[in-house]
């Protein structure tokens, strides 16, 4: 970018900017010229032949360099806010998981649900990872489009920069939701298999859990002794009985 411009003065001292030359030259020049002369109320042939006009050198220099750190910092907090949210929703779900996994489900069904566990757990460190591949790739996007906004028009630039800008934050918004449907997805299918492998569905069927005084599941005959307490858990209700005779 080319600045053609000088501090106020006389009608005199402005009028070389006036000369058809000058103004000849600055029309054929390939390189963008940004005319500042004078003061803002001072109007040259030169401020018309050029491709953008400022009303003084200094308002000429901010507009030829916008400030590079606030258009990072723009997309370096929208990225931190989808991020966050999306862990804060992971985090969330992950620990209503735990939650009904601790009430729902018993030894054996907790084995058979500990490999799916671990596979959400997974998923969700992809996710994590995939976001954090998409920051990175969006941050060195920005770097590259600033080296290149020298060659152009600032006027152009500052527009693609901000088409660049609403692309990132489109593409991090998708990313988070599809990452958040999901887990939610996986969420919805292990809650389907506690509920199947839960006591609940056992005990519909007819079947129920005798355990002694300390809550220990009783699976053998052998374990009690006439006198001994025992609990039975049904589907609905529970029974609390005395060992009278055993029969192994």
């Amino acid at each position: 970018v080319i600045i053609t411009g000088r501090g106020g003065g006389s009608l005199e001292d402005l009028w070389n900017f006036n000369e058809e030359i000058v103004a000849r030259a600055i029309h054929a020049c390939p390189i963008p010229v940004v005319s500042a002369v004078g003061h803002e109320i001072d109007f040259t042939i030169a401020d018309f032949a050029a491709d953008m006009r400022a009303p003084t050198p200094s308002a000429a220099a901010e507009l030829v360099v916008p400030d590079q750190k606030e258009l990072q910092n723009r997309i370096t907090k929208s990225s931190l806010a989808v991020h966050r949210a999306m862990l804060n929703r992971l985090k969330h779900d992950s620990a209503i998981l735990q939650s009904a996994r601790r009430a729902l489900m018993p030894r054996d069904a907790e084995q058979a649900l500990r490999e799916p566990i671990q596979n959400l757990d997974r998923i969700r460190e992809d996710l994590k990872s995939t976001v954090d591949d998409q920051l990175d790739l969006m941050s060195h996007r920005l770097k590259e489009a600033t080296i290149l906004h020298a060659a152009h028009h600032p006027k152009r630039v500052l527009q693609r920069r901000s088409e660049k800008l609403d692309h990132a934050r489109s593409m991090l918004e998708r990313v988070g939701k599809n990452a958040l449907m999901h887990a939610e997805d996986r969420f919805k299918q292990l809650a389907s298999l506690i509920r199947t492998l839960g006591p609940e569905s056992t005990f519909a069927r007819g079947f129920s859990i005798t355990m002694d005084a300390e809550g220990n599941v009783i699976r053998d005959a052998a374990v009690v002794t006439d006198g001994d307490h025992l609990q039975t858990q049904l589907a609905s209700g529970k029974v609390t009985s005395t060992v009278t005779k055993e029969k192994k």
